[in-house]
């Protein structure tokens, strides 16, 4: 069970622009292994500096093209996101990186399960590392009598492809089956799955052979979002918050719901960020409630503020909740929560 980075597209894009300065971002599970890269690039093309930028990244939104070239880079990766779009900005790679795990034992144990409960077809999804797995599962699934449907991806997404606010392949058949299966360990995506979805959602974790059923923390987070919108309601003052990460500025989108909750009677104003952070939000004191723009995911995910901060499928909600309509439990289930 090794992550394996498409290191001969890397020296081939080294090699075409003769590059001497490379600048790589990655997710924190991956720093190790692209560290590691970069040291035997430097010893295979001499003359050549490679340049970690160590900050987190947490998606194809979160790249660095900018910075690359305020670092005076030549080409600068952007490792495991896996999209379909190959480049970002003026001189950023996306590069794949796959984990050659095997799901084989864990759909058995699932198959078993599902036959039990009555589910006889299941909508698979997974993240970036699993994707060359999709289709093996589902083979396996069919060998155990339980059919498999794979969603369609679309934008940056591959077929089965989720990423932590973009659910297009699990929304667009969700209504063609009695589940979805989340291929991987990461809670964090599959209760994205079943949120985004409204269906009964199991994480197969093929390292822990465990096939775990999410509903009971996917209604948990639903049950804390609503919170902090009628949390929300009673502020008089919002700040609007917009993401400063380069796939993240929605300015136009934040200057609509900045009007928006203005022609409701609120006071708002517009912020920029880069991180979203509780210290950062507690020195804007007089601010009594923030949406944001940036990441939904911060807003959903149990991060810890001490005012309500809202994602945009939490500010429609609340837009509706101030013009005197009710908060459907259905607030997430939808293709993009941006």
């Amino acid at each position: 069970m090794t992550i394996k980075i498409n290191e001969p597209e890397i020296r081939r894009l080294i090699q075409v622009r003769n590059a001497k300065r490379v600048v790589f971002n990655a997710p924190d599970g991956l720093l190790p292994i692209t560290r590691e890269l970069g040291s035997r690039l430097e010893s295979d093309y001499p003359g050549l500096k490679t340049i970690f930028i160590a900050d987190s990244t947490y998606g194809s939104c979160d790249t660095v093209d900018f910075d690359a070239q305020r670092l005076g880079a030549d080409i600068a990766f952007h490792v495991g996101h896996n999209v379909i779009v190959p480049s970002f900005g003026k001189i950023t790679h996306s590069i794949d990186a796959y984990d050659d795990v095997k799901f084989d034992n864990v759909v058995k144990k699932a198959a078993e399960e599902f036959r039990k409960i009555g589910i006889r077809t299941v909508g698979l999804t997974t993240f970036a590392q699993h994707l060359s797995e999709v289709e093996n599962v589902a083979r396996f699934f069919e060998e155990e009598g339980i059919k498999s449907l794979i969603g369609k991806g679309l934008g940056q997404l591959h077929d089965g492809q989720i990423f932590g606010c973009e659910f297009y392949p699990a929304f667009n058949i969700k209504d063609r089956v009695d589940a979805m299966a989340l291929l991987g360990q990461s809670m964090f995506h599959a209760l994205g799955v079943a949120l985004s979805t409204g269906k009964r959602t199991f994480m197969l974790d093929p390292y822990s052979n465990e096939v775990v059923d999410v509903q009971q923390n996917a209604d948990e987070r639903l049950k804390k979002s609503i919170l902090s919108i009628y949390r929300a309601r009673d502020a008089e003052s919002f700040g609007v918050i917009i993401g400063l990460k380069e796939g993240q500025i929605m300015t136009d989108q934040s200057i609509k719901i900045k009007e928006k909750l203005e022609s409701l009677g609120k006071k708002a104003q517009l912020i920029a960020l880069r991180e979203i952070t509780s210290d950062r939000l507690n020195a804007l004191a007089d601010i009594q409630a923030f949406v944001q723009t940036g990441c939904p995911r911060i807003s959903v995910d149990g991060y810890t503020f001490s005012k309500p901060v809202l994602s945009v499928p939490q500010t429609d909600a609340l837009i509706n909740l101030l013009s005197g309509k009710e908060i459907e439990t259905t607030i997430f289930v939808r293709k993009h929560w941006l």
